[in-house]
């Protein structure tokens, strides 16, 4: 089962690389599979392509020059399998006041503090459910005190 989870993790790393070394060509040329791995759910419509664009080399930048030590807050290894949510090392507040499986009502979203272009105007993920997701920092949020620090996230403790 490491193995599967190693190689879709190798292909999701394989297109973030050819995004960047193409400058965001391949994401035109190849729009079907990088919709069906990052974005399965929503419409093109739905998707500000430079917006992704400019973000995408932002948080490239963020993981390789390891600021603030972003990339030491989401680790994982190439065999781990994915995640949606890692409420087995945080707990929920008792002051919160929204849904346990959501984010609604948080006007403090990390979504929204680090401007993700695939957080929608309706307040919701485009990407929840895809490969990204899954195995990438979303999903895998929370699984740090220091993440809930560097977010200031009102859900968890």
């Amino acid at each position: 089962m490491g193995l599967r989870h190693a190689l879709i993790r190798i292909f999701v790393n394989f297109l973030l690389i050819l995004f960047l070394i193409t400058g965001g060509l391949s994401m035109f040329l190849l729009a079907p599979v990088y919709k069906r791995v990052f974005v399965p759910f929503a419409s093109f419509k739905d998707l500000k392509i430079l917006k992704i664009w400019r973000h995408v080399y932002k948080i490239a930048w963020r993981s390789v020059s390891n600021k603030n030590g972003y990339r030491d807050l989401f680790p994982s290894k190439l065999t781990d399998p994915p995640m949606h949510g890692n409420a087995d090392c945080m707990k929920i507040r008792a002051s919160w006041q929204g849904v346990e499986g959501t984010c609604d009502g948080c006007e403090n979203t990390c979504c929204e503090q680090i401007k993700c272009p695939l957080f929608s105007e309706k307040r919701r993920c485009l990407c929840y459910g895809s490969l990204y997701f899954g195995y990438y920092f979303c999903g895998r949020y929370p699984s740090s005190p220091a993440q809930v620090l560097m977010y200031n996230c009102p859900k968890w403790e």
